[in-house]
């Protein structure tokens, strides 16, 4: 097996330090649409992911009014941007804006726990 950087998503794995495959466990924790087409290297930008879409659900209270009511449809909902833009009235550009302008406020927050946002 190869060597490769220690992934925070098989931080319970045993064989973490020396494992280059997504196993069992890694599966368990990787999104719906994701599952079964990725490979060791896609782990860390999926934890990565994982984290900042917890970060926005974590801090909502920090988000405008529109950006609460666009996470909550995409993130809990799992909702499509087109069908937010039609239940809120908007068009899919400022769903997609929203969104983007959530991750940007939590992630200024935030700048200081984690390098990546």
């Amino acid at each position: 097996m190869t060597q490769f950087k220690e992934t925070p998503v098989c931080h319970e794995c045993p064989l973490r330090r020396t494992c280059a495959q997504v196993c069992g466990y890694v599966e368990t924790q990787l999104p719906s649409l994701e599952a079964g087409r990725v490979d060791h290297q896609d782990l860390e930008r999926i934890h990565q992911g994982m984290i900042m879409t917890q970060a926005i659900l974590d801090n909502m209270e920090i988000l405008t009014a529109r950006q609460r009511d666009v996470v909550q449809l995409y993130y809990r909902e799992n909702r499509a941007q087109r069908e937010i833009a039609t239940l809120l009235s908007i068009t899919q550009q400022a769903v997609n804006d929203a969104l983007a302008r959530a991750k940007t406020t939590v992630g200024k927050k935030l700048k200081s726990y984690y390098s990546f946002f």
